[in-house]
């Protein structure tokens, strides 16, 4: 085939954010702010196809907070079902895969949210849970109860008045539901088959002489696997022009995912 390994960074097929499950709606909005009839599917996407590409992209069309507008649609044919029942069923077993995830990127659901000097206030971070809970779980039953557990997971109990830690529980809230959950149960359900699956876990710091040598340890991890699906070869760790004696990870193998 085309394509025998991929890296995947920064998300999964499995996110909210991924797949796109209410196209018809999504492209009616954008319909009716462009003038076109949505009353008519077949006149409604001639009409689409008659716009100049920057009348489009110029409309502001805003998804469900945690969805997306504008992204791949289960069409039967590229995408034939919901990704994780693909995933379930074995349909890209044959394929090698590297991913995972960095610390802190929720971040982006948490930006509307956060005052620049007085971090999350107690009412903010309740609502931006509610909110959470109400956009992505579709049943009203439980839904007290599902808020009530997440509050109490994703407070710092040592610290819960501090608006700066309120800031911090709100964005592993995000980064765990919209990346880490996602990521692991894809390596989960890849790594059954014996697929070769290649699980990465990146924090943030200061930027320092071990920051460039993870860098170059992990453009050897990433070239490697694109060229053979093995992180570990065919080219050795060697970090000697940054460090005069050698890095920690010239004899550390990369071990597969299970």
């Amino acid at each position: 085939g085309l394509f025998q390994r991929a890296i995947i960074q920064s998300g999964s097929a499995l996110s909210s954010w991924a797949v796109n499950y209410q196209p018809v709606k999504y492209t009616s909005m954008l319909a009716d702010k462009v003038g076109c009839n949505v009353l008519d599917t077949v006149d409604m996407v001639d009409c689409l196809r008659q716009k100049r590409a920057k009348e489009l992209v110029e409309q502001d069309t805003q998804p469900a907070r945690y969805h997306v507008a504008f992204g791949p649609v289960i069409d039967g044919d590229v995408i034939p079902d919901d990704p994780e029942i693909l995933m379930e069923q074995g349909e890209f077993l044959n394929y090698d895969i590297m991913l995972g995830v960095n610390q802190g990127e929720g971040l982006k659901f948490v930006e509307g949210v956060v005052d620049p000097e007085d971090g999350v206030s107690g009412s903010d971070f309740d609502y931006s849970v509610s909110n959470f809970v109400d956009n992505l779980y579709g049943y009203p039953e439980g839904k007290d109860a599902l808020r009530e557990t997440i509050k109490f997971m994703y407070t710092d109990w040592a610290d819960r008045d501090n608006p700066e830690t309120r800031r911090k529980t709100l964005v592993a809230l995000f980064t765990d539901h919209q990346w880490v959950e996602p990521s692991v149960v894809t390596a989960d359900l890849h790594a059954r088959y014996g697929s070769p699956t290649y699980f990465y876990d990146l924090f943030a710091c200061h930027f320092s002489k071990n920051d460039v040598m993870r860098s170059a340890v992990v453009m050897t991890y990433w070239t490697n696997f694109a060229k053979t699906g093995d992180p570990n070869k065919p080219v050795p760790q060697d970090t000697k022009f940054i460090h005069t004696k050698a890095n920690r990870f010239e004899e550390v193998a990369w071990s597969k995912y299970n």
